[in-house]
């Protein structure tokens, strides 16, 4: 539930934002944070916070960052701006859903 609800609160979060200047830095880290709080409520508990659950959180961080950082780039148009908002959302949605196993392998 959580990677569905991230994912499209990823591609509005693009779309709305189109066309004005960003500070993507903090916006990345104000959408990680948003999505923390929203994981905690969605679970209803405290996460396990080890290094395992550190380094996903960080990774996730560093995929949203770029990607803010490319919109700007890649996107001219507000058809090209949809296009890229939907197949970042796909991405940041089995992102999330493989993140663990991801880290777990590193972490290994």
């Amino acid at each position: 539930m959580i990677s569905v609800f991230g994912s499209l609160m990823l591609a509005l979060w693009l779309l709305l934002t189109m066309n004005r200047s960003r500070q993507i830095f903090f916006e990345a880290s104000i959408f990680i944070i948003v999505m923390m709080g929203v994981s905690c409520i969605i679970e209803h508990a405290w996460p396990n916070v080890n290094n395992a659950w550190l380094v996903e959180w960080i990774v996730q961080w560093i995929y949203i960052f770029i990607i803010m950082w490319l919109f700007d780039i890649v996107c001219l148009s507000s058809v090209s701006a949809v296009i890229y908002s939907i197949i970042v959302g796909v991405a940041y949605y089995y992102l999330q859903l493989n993140v663990s196993a991801l880290v777990g392998h590193w972490l290994k």
